[in-house]
């Protein structure tokens, strides 16, 4: 009874290393992971059977099949319907499922699943996430009520992102230090899309002044995708050129003044 115990546990060993080695290095990549509205995407597995030989391969968007590899049938290829899934089964095989006219629908995850023939039937499972987006079509808007401030005055603005999915993120900054922490993006949706809108309240003081101008930005961001900046130069209303504008203008006017006099007072004499 000793002797067949361990033989019966060597077997098992046996069995579970030669099951275990039969399908390693599963990985699967989606190419573009970050993907525009109607475009194309590859989903490429890879694996190794280490001389096993394959079964099948199914694909998965969450929990649901959409795509089939089963070499021993005819066809060996097989779709399942999935709201704004289309696959280009010219370009898909068992190694890669190429997407066309993506839609917001397939943002999410996918899983590959690899299984290999009798006797072992091992499987294994990978997944990842896609995400499809529509990046704005402009950089942020950013107003104001007036160009020109005083230290005590109230600087209001509005900071607004055209749409997107999803939804950009908008930031305040003057002199490049971001304010209104606690301001929060109101997301509006406008169709399958949102945009962003930002309103700063501030109050300011001299130290907000830079050579008596203000430069205020609006930052819009959508996570590593996208960034672009709206900024706008405001003035002191004690800013000096309006003043040497006007001493210049008054200066001119003077000369003038003076030249016609001295000519009417050469045709006099």
């Amino acid at each position: 009874m000793e002797v067949l115990r361990r033989f019966v546990a060597f077997f098992t060993v046996i069995c579970f290393v030669r099951v275990v080695h039969s399908l390693k290095d599963v990985v699967l990549e989606i190419k573009p992971r970050v993907v525009h509205l109607g475009a194309f995407s590859t989903l490429s597995c890879r694996y190794d059977l280490e001389d096993a030989p394959l079964y099948t391969v199914k694909w998965y968007r969450g929990h649901h099949e959409f795509y089939r590899y089963t070499p021993k049938e005819f066809p060996s290829t097989k779709i399942f319907p999935f709201d704004d899934l289309h696959v280009d089964l010219q370009h898909s095989n068992d190694s890669q499922v190429v997407l066309r006219d993506v839609g917001f629908n397939l943002s999410g995850n996918f899983s590959c699943e690899v299984t290999t023939d009798a006797p072992s039937f091992y499987t294994r499972v990978v997944s990842t996430d896609m995400l499809v987006v529509v990046l704005p079509s402009n950089p942020p808007t950013l107003t104001t009520e007036r160009t020109f401030y005083d230290s005590g005055d109230v600087l209001r603005a509005n900071c607004t992102s055209p749409p997107s999915r999803p939804a950009s993120t908008l930031t305040f900054y003057l002199k490049d230090v971001q304010v209104c922490e606690r301001c929060v993006t109101r997301k509006v949706s406008t169709g399958d899309l949102f945009y962003s809108e930002n309103y700063l309240e501030l109050p300011l003081f001299p130290s907000h002044f830079q050579q008596n101008r203000l430069t205020l930005k609006c930052v819009a961001e959508i996570g590593n995708l996208y960034q672009q900046t709206a900024e706008l130069n405001l003035y002191n209303v004690n800013d000096p050129i309006p003043a040497r504008v006007m001493q210049s203008s008054a200066v001119s006017y003077n000369m003038a003044i003076l030249n016609l006099a001295m000519t009417l007072l050469f045709l006099l004499t």
